[in-house]
């Protein structure tokens, strides 16, 4: 099928839309690191337009990056969260999601929710999407790993480092297009190693969320609320328990246990807003 002129036209004049672009904020960046400029609202004003037509790897995506690099020297902790959230974003660890859910399907074969539907595909799933990048994600798909199959912790994030080596060997992509209605951002062509800092994350996060580790509920739960990462999965968990209609004939016990769940979500928000 042949495109009109007019389509061909248009496209040329996006493509030297974003060609002069890219050019205004390479000189941008330059001016911004011989004046030192820290208005990082200002700058941002107009380096976000970069996002528009970044992928992994292309000349936005390297200025940005060397944008990033320039807020490093004046404020470290807001150039990390950056750079983690353009790795999520341009799916350079989404991977790792994608290995979780695999893993997490596997380890929770056969086992069923309280409506007697697969808890993996009922529960499991739901709270795996629920997460706002790769590690919320990744923990959601895991969360009941270590208090619902013999694994501990340590043995779970053993099996996702031999599952996501297993996928990344794979001769083609077959392997991304499973869950991929379930993981937000679309693995890149391109894989960004895990640090031992970002494991560590992973497995505390898992270990605040195993409750035979913990006395008591209320302990339970108040030792999540102290874990940000934990947090947030902990409360998709919540919100997906909270969907009374994954159960046929719901009892008084069932209701019972919603309005605990409510309780305890309730509980999880509020310590998010007083941080």
């Amino acid at each position: 099928m042949d495109f009109p002129k007019e389509m061909y036209d248009m496209f040329d004049r996006i493509r030297e839309q974003q060609e002069a672009n890219l050019r205004m904020c390479t000189t941008l960046v330059a001016g911004f690191v011989a004046t030192n400029e820290r208005d990082v609202n200002y700058m941002d004003s107009f380096m976000d337009s970069l996002f528009d037509c970044m992928e992994q790897q292309n000349e936005e995506e390297l200025l940005m990056r060397k944008y990033i690099n320039h807020i490093a020297t004046f404020d470290a902790l807001e150039a990390k969260e950056r750079t983690e959230h353009l790795e999520d974003l341009l799916g350079y660890k989404s991977h790792v999601a994608c290995a979780a859910c695999y893993l997490a399907e596997e380890l929770h074969a056969g086992q069923v929710d309280k409506g007697g539907k697969d808890y993996f595909i009922s529960h499991l799933l739901s709270v795996g999407k629920l997460g706002h990048d790769w590690k919320e994600e990744t923990i959601g798909f895991l969360h009941d790993a270590a208090e619902d199959t013999p694994h501990t912790v340590e043995e779970v994030i053993d099996l996702l480092k031999k599952k996501l080596a297993e996928l990344l060997t794979k001769s083609n992509d077959d392997w991304k297009y499973k869950f991929e209605d379930y993981i937000h951002v679309y693995p890149g062509d391109m894989f960004h190693r895990l640090t031992e800092v970002e494991w560590e994350e992973i497995a505390n996060a898992l270990h605040c969320l195993n409750h035979h580790s913990a006395p008591t509920r209320e302990e339970y739960i108040k030792r999540i609320s102290k874990n940000p990462l934990a947090r947030k999965v902990k409360m998709n968990d919540l919100e997906s328990n909270m969907d009374i209609s994954r159960i046929p004939n719901p009892t008084e016990k069932d209701f019972e246990r919603l309005e605990r769940y409510k309780k305890e979500y309730n509980f999880l928000l509020n310590s998010y807003r007083n941080q």
